[in-house]
């Protein structure tokens, strides 16, 4: 009778093995980085059937969503292979639902979204959460460079996502200062999918909730947060015409400093147009360049919060500035 028993737990346990295509569309991990993790961490620790293929414990596949969502936030896989669920459980603070103020915080994050507005439309809304903060919605990727400094996080939309699109994607966010790009599609293959997890982006296949991408931009916000680099407002509060205007002004009547603040400014926006130039000139040195174009964009949002602290002590109407150049 034992054994009887034994042996209907073990059919149990390996009927409720998960082959690895069902996990990875499960945890969001492409089977391939499965396999890789396994390979470099021993995670995760897969059985195998009599013809060799991977199969995965429920416990496993848990234990791999958490994993996921702390890689999503800046931990590296390495450092977690070794924990349980319940520590990781409690290094994410899983269990734990969010404040009323760090949904407010979601709530603030600035999204542009380019494809299928109805589509789009669809997928955003939750009658059951406030509106996700949307700025606009494009047809056409060219579009974006209008919206520079207006966003915190691009979403593009496609039904078949083809490597012509990835590349083209790659291409368009290339110098932004924003927390990250999210794609969903309907329909792709690994490769196109891996080209753009390689290049940071993040990739939702359909179909995909309200819920899913309020978590994704959670986790983008959190990375953003452990990086040190939160999201910020980069639009301009100084036009060239403006700058150029309070250099020309008649110094002697007021402070100096106005000038020299509107000289660095027009000198950092310089620098930032040349670094976008020297990204598309020198891919391998892309990711250096975009580092240099957002540090000057964090410079110039400080001198330009100085210089209005300046005029605004001087007397100096800003109002009127760019009025005096037409």
């Amino acid at each position: 009778m034992t054994t009887l028993k034994s042996g209907a737990r073990a059919v149990e346990a390996k009927t409720a093995l998960i082959p690895i295509g069902a996990v990875a569309k499960a945890t969001g991990i492409n089977a391939s980085t499965l396999r890789i993790w396994e390979h470099r961490y021993g995670l995760p620790k897969p059985h195998r059937t009599g013809g060799g293929a991977r199969r995965y414990a429920p416990s496993e596949v848990q234990r791999l969503k958490l994993i996921k969502a702390l890689v999503d936030v800046g931990h590296k896989p390495s450092n977690l292979s070794s924990l349980s669920i319940d520590e990781l459980a409690e290094h994410l603070n899983f269990l734990n639902p969010p404040s009323s103020s760090q949904r407010h915080a979601l709530d603030q994050i600035r999204l542009l979204t380019v494809g299928d507005s109805t589509r789009l439309k669809s997928i955003l809304r939750d009658h059951n959460q406030s509106e996700l903060n949307v700025v606009n919605h494009l047809s056409d990727p060219e579009e974006i460079q209008h919206w520079l400094g207006k966003f915190d996080v691009l979403l593009f939309n496609y039904s078949a996502l083809q490597p012509t699109h990835a590349q083209q994607l790659i291409h368009s966010i290339q110098g932004l200062a924003h927390m990250g790009t999210v794609v969903i599609y309907s329909y792709s293959n690994s490769i196109t999918i891996q080209t753009l997890e390689a290049a940071g982006i993040r990739c939702l296949k359909s179909p995909v909730s309200s819920a899913d991408v309020r978590q994704l931009l959670s986790s983008l916000a959190e990375k953003a947060h452990v990086n040190g680099s939160a999201p910020r407002n980069t639009e301009k509060k100084f036009s060239v015409e403006d700058l150029e205007t309070i250099s020309a002004l008649d110094y002697s009547l007021y402070c100096e400093c106005p000038r020299h603040l509107a000289g660095l400014l027009m000198s950092l926006n310089g620098f930032v147009s040349y670094s976008e130039q020297c990204q598309d000139a020198s891919p391998q040195d892309a990711a250096i360049h975009r580092y240099l174009r957002t540090m000057a964009a964090d410079a110039i949002a400080s001198i330009e919060s100085g210089l209005q602290l300046v005029l605004t002590a001087e007397d100096i109407p800003t109002s009127e500035l760019s009025a005096q150049t037409k």
